[in-house]
């Protein structure tokens, strides 16, 4: 899994280069994350964690530092506080996330099957649903 997590690192760094990384429990945090028009922030620290078993587990759901709201309301599939802290600075919600097809479909190589890249950056899908 290490190797796999190594590779994925340099492919997410190319896009996000400030992107940290938590070995201990495979925390990543993409600080600055663009977010669409209506959220109460323009940008947002993201934060993911990779758990045992991947990539034949998906990861599943991502957080951000408390308060966020869209167009005044608190977003759906949304839990503030989350139940789990990341280990990162703050006080953090997570939304309970997934791509919509809901196949993640993982492969030895990176360039034909699912990765991190592709999960972060579907974020954006999740978060133009607004509330």
């Amino acid at each position: 899994m290490q190797a796999r997590i190594e590779k994925e690192l340099e492919l997410l760094r190319k896009h996000f280069p400030k992107l940290k990384y938590i070995k201990e429990g495979n925390w990543f945090m993409i600080p600055a994350y663009s977010m669409p028009p209506g959220w109460n922030r323009e940008v947002s620290d993201v934060v993911f964690q990779v758990l045992v078993g991947y990539p034949g587990t998906p990861p599943y759901g991502f957080y951000v530092p408390a308060g966020l709201t869209f167009n005044g309301q608190r977003p759906g599939n949304y839990t503030e506080p989350s139940a789990t802290k990341p280990p990162f600075e703050g006080t953090w919600g997570v939304f309970s996330w997934a791509p919509a097809d809901g196949h993640w479909r993982a492969t030895g190589d990176l360039s034909t099957g699912g990765n991190l890249l592709n999960w972060v950056l579907g974020f954006a899908n999740r978060l133009k649903e607004g509330a």
